[in-house]
């Protein structure tokens, strides 16, 4: 809250200012009490016409609370009687200060007594007189037209109101001018109600006239017999309750209207002043037959014959939902506003400048330590303000006043009862103004914003703390703040740079599109934009990083770091590594030439194990030929003693065959048949075959070895890995045939370029590991098939398998699972190596106590 200038105070003190405020510019206290003033005497007034039933001074009451809550100097309230000749008649039920206005108020209406529109003098556009107006002319005015069921059936004239009027007063008044509406409709009501009962009390017979009557009446008009049961209904009835005369004949109202939300009470009222003969009015709720509720007004009188006995009862019901709907909205409007009052945490002040009075509402006390009964005065209120703030708060108050800006507004500090600061957002208006535009009444508010204001202390000083360079940025380039770097030399001011147009700039284009696009970004669908830019500094060429996000619906905070320093760094870094990586090329050389060694030597270690079985192969194919030959000399043996007696025969025989000669013809056929000669010729053939094939293994075993051993050139050579399959189960042939059975299954492989005496390595290793797993007899499956571009070969062996340690450490040199001196722990690394020499992959499937599965795959290149 802002002490008052001294201007506030001359023109408080000039008498000739003073003037209310306008309906619409009046205060939310003074609408909040107006309006409860105006409540309380509908109240009152309504209360004294259902007592005593006299309009007259109710309707003076009325205008008189009317001219009070506008501060006018005239009024009159007159009643719109329909003339059949012309416009409505007017009669004056009350008039205030005006004597004439019988006369002057339907001039002053116009046309409008017939359009029942508002009527405003002077109007819209036009000035007020400067001289005093006329005493007949009571200007300003306003005539404010009061409706029932869309007719006008009053006026209330106003007039000679310091400032004038405007629309906002209709509707200000309207409860007022709504009651006046249902008091004159109840009253007429009422004179109906009371001839009537003139009429039934003089004469039973004029009942059918009273009966067309309340036939075209907009009330319900119910007619029942002495014990209650109904004996005529009229339309309007029928047209609130949805109920035919015929459905209703005979039957009690309370069995067709009453309800679960009808009161119990107003019911049992009814019945004891029936059961006694008296009339009685009351509201309830009443349900139609659709089950419709609606608020009922209900006056019920007894008809006695000239005897004085009662005979029947007549009700006149009235549909008052609208009226009761109309109070309530009143009434919770009064509530909302009182509630949003008491539960406000703004402290609410009124400062009226002609009095030099400030009223404030307990908040605006208990938010600075004092006691909601604290007397605020404005001098007290200058000594809660800061002294450092009050020149601003007098000139930002004195803007306002003199009417430059549309509110005043500032962020200050109030003393606290212990003696603190507490930051208070104020925000005023003022609310009126006399003829010459002099201010006469401020309203405001203060906001406690000493939590938001350390939250701002708090993150300006982690924001200080930040070393990079800060800008805030709306997406059209202009600055809109920038906090230095704390760790560069400063270039520029945040007074230089704040409000210009980075895009405007001589920037860079990279660095301008490259913000653009970022800002862009974050103020629509982005969280994190980042860009490297480099910029010529007073101090030399640096490089930046700048980290845009989102502060705004339209703009984007930009952390900008020097990272010339890291960029160097980097540098350094990179080269570091391409000497490294340098280094690494050159030792990966040398240990791929050690490994070609390694694998020269594990080689040599392999042909140890194969000694064996060399000596195996080469000795079972001589002991063929040596047994063959044995055979066979003994066969020759026997053929040549046979042919030396043949040839004795031939050399005794003559022209005669001579006795000697017959008998050694006699022993060669013995010893022919004794020696089965033609079986002897059989099996030499036999024999030979076998020698001859003996002989074509020894020579493709030491053809193979020859292949096997074979020391090859650096450059890869065309091979065909089915056959090369083949050479290494023949070398293996010993070492394979007593633990398992082989199974192939060699699928059509093209031609590739390899080293086939390291593949020959590879399968050796595999296939002979593979044997040494399988305890004590089993199978291997050797399948080759072409998968896409690669080569693939499978040996699957029924051995123990592995387990999962075993497998993470399977190719690593010298891991061995064999006994000391039984294995070097460099087969499977070898294979490995070979195999990626190749750019191919070697895959390993075990499981413990399956068997295993090695899939080498190899990249085909097709000649």
């Amino acid at each position: 809250m802002p002490p008052p200038s001294p201007q506030a105070n001359a023109q408080a003190q000039d008498p000739s200012s003073t003037r209310p405020p306008s309906a619409s510019a009046l205060p939310l206290e003074e609408q909040l009490e107006s309006t409860r003033r105006m409540l309380k005497a509908l109240a009152q007034v309504q209360a004294d016409f259902i007592t005593h039933g006299e309009l007259q001074p109710i309707f003076e009451q009325l205008l008189g609370l009317m001219v009070e809550v506008t501060r006018s100097e005239r009024g009159a309230l007159l009643e719109a009687a329909a003339s059949p000749e012309g416009p409505p008649r007017l009669q004056l039920h009350a008039s205030f200060s005006w004597p004439d206005a019988a006369q002057e108020l339907p001039t002053l209406v116009g046309s409008s007594l017939t359009t029942g529109e508002l009527v405003l003098l002077p109007r819209p556009g036009e000035s007020l007189p400067s001289e005093k107006p006329h005493a007949s002319v009571p200007r300003p005015f306003i005539g404010l037209p009061f409706k029932l069921q869309g007719a006008v059936v009053g006026w209330v004239g106003l007039g000679l109101r310091p400032g004038g009027y405007d629309a906002s007063f209709l509707e200000f008044l309207q409860p007022v001018l709504t009651t006046c509406g249902t008091l004159l409709y109840a009253a007429r009501d009422a004179e109906r109600r009371r001839l009537g009962k003139q009429a039934l009390l003089a004469q039973q017979a004029q009942m059918q006239k009273l009966a067309l009557v309340a036939a075209r009446t907009d009330n319900a008009v119910i007619i029942t017999d002495a014990l209650g049961r109904i004996e005529w209904v009229n339309e309007g009835y029928t047209r609130i309750t949805g109920f035919s005369l015929e459905e209703s004949v005979g039957r009690k109202p309370a069995e067709l209207l009453q309800g679960p939300d009808t009161d119990r009470k107003s019911i049992e009222a009814m019945g004891r002043a029936l059961s006694r003969g008296e009339g009685i009015t009351v509201e309830l709720i009443n349900y139609g037959k659709s089950g419709r509720p609606y608020w009922n007004l209900i006056e019920i009188q007894p008809v006695h014959d000239a005897q004085g006995r009662l005979v029947q009862f007549v009700a006149i019901e009235s549909d008052v939902t609208a009226r009761k709907r109309l109070e309530q909205q009143v009434a919770e409007s009064a509530e909302r506003l009182r509630l949003a009052l008491e539960s406000a945490e703004d402290g609410l002040w009124d400062w009226d400048l002609r009095t030099d009075e400030v009223t404030v509402n307990p908040r605006w006390l208990t938010m600075l330590g004092y006691e909601p009964t604290t007397k605020c005065t404005v001098e007290f209120w200058r000594q809660l303000c800061h002294p450092d703030e009050s020149a601003e708060i007098q000139r930002r108050l004195a803007e306002h006043m003199e009417g430059r800006t549309p509110m005043y507004e500032l962020e200050h500090r109030l003393r606290h009862k212990n003696g603190n600061w507490v930051w208070v957002l104020g925000r005023a208006k003022v609310v009126a103004r006399d003829e010459q535009g002099r201010p006469l009444r401020i309203v405001g508010t203060n906001s406690d914003i000493s939590s938001r204001k350390r939250a701002e202390e708090q993150l300006q000083a982690f924001i200080q703390g930040i070393p990079d360079m800060i800008f805030r940025v709306r997406v059209d380039g202009v600055c809109l703040g920038f906090k230095p770097s704390a760790i560069e030399p400063i270039f520029t001011t945040p007074e230089e740079i704040t409000g210009q147009n980075f895009y405007a700039m001589p920037l860079p284009e990279s660095l301008v599109a490259n913000l653009r696009a970022a800002l862009h970004r974050v103020t629509h669908d982005s969280a994190l934009e980042i860009f490297e830019f480099s910029m010529e500094m007073p101090f030399g060429l640096h490089q930046y990083e700048a980290r845009v996000v989102p502060s705004g619906p339209d703009e984007g905070l930009c952390i900008v770091r020097n990272i010339t320093a890291r960029k160097l760094l980097e540098d350094q870094r990179r080269r570091q590594q391409e000497q490294l990586e340098e280094r690494v090329l050159q030792a990966t050389r040398e240990l791929e030439s050690r490994q070609a060694q390694l694998i020269q030597s594990e080689k040599l270690a392999s042909l140890g194990q194969m000694a064996a079985s060399i000596a195996h192969e080469i000795n079972n194919p001589v002991g063929y030929v040596s047994s063959n030959v044995a055979t066979l000399g003994g066969y020759i043996s026997v053929l040549r003693r046979l042919l030396e007696l043949y040839l004795q025969a031939e050399e005794e025989l003559g022209a005669e065959i001579p006795e000697t000669v017959a008998a050694l013809l006699e022993r060669a056929k013995i010893l022919r048949e004794q020696e089965r000669l033609e079986e002897l010729l059989q099996d030499m053939d036999d024999l030979l075959s076998d020698t001859r094939e003996g002989t074509a293994r020894i020579r493709e075993f030491i053809q193979d070895l020859k292949t096997f051993v074979r020391e090859e050139a650096g450059t890869p050579q065309q091979a065909d890995l089915n056959k090369l399959l083949q050479v290494t189960l023949r070398m293996l042939r010993h070492e394979l045939k007593h633990k398992c059975q082989m199974r192939l299954d060699f699928g059509p492989m093209p031609l590739m370029k390899c080293f086939p005496t390291q593949l020959n390595q590879v399968f050796m290793n595999l296939l002979l590991n593979a044997a040494q797993a399988i305890e004590p007899r089993g199978e291997i499956h050797i399948i080759t098939r072409r998968e896409g571009n690669e080569a693939v070969v499978r040996i699957r062996d029924t051995g123990r398998g592995m387990e999962p340690e075993t497998l993470q450490k399977l190719f690593t040199p010298f891991f061995t699972t064999k006994p000391p001196g039984q294995g070097t722990g460099l087969g499977l690394s070898i294979c490995y190596a070979i195999v990626n020499r190749h750019k191919g992959r070697i895959e390993v499937d075990s499981e413990l106590g399956k068997g295993t599965t090695f899939a080498v795959r190899l990249p085909l290149i097709e000649e």
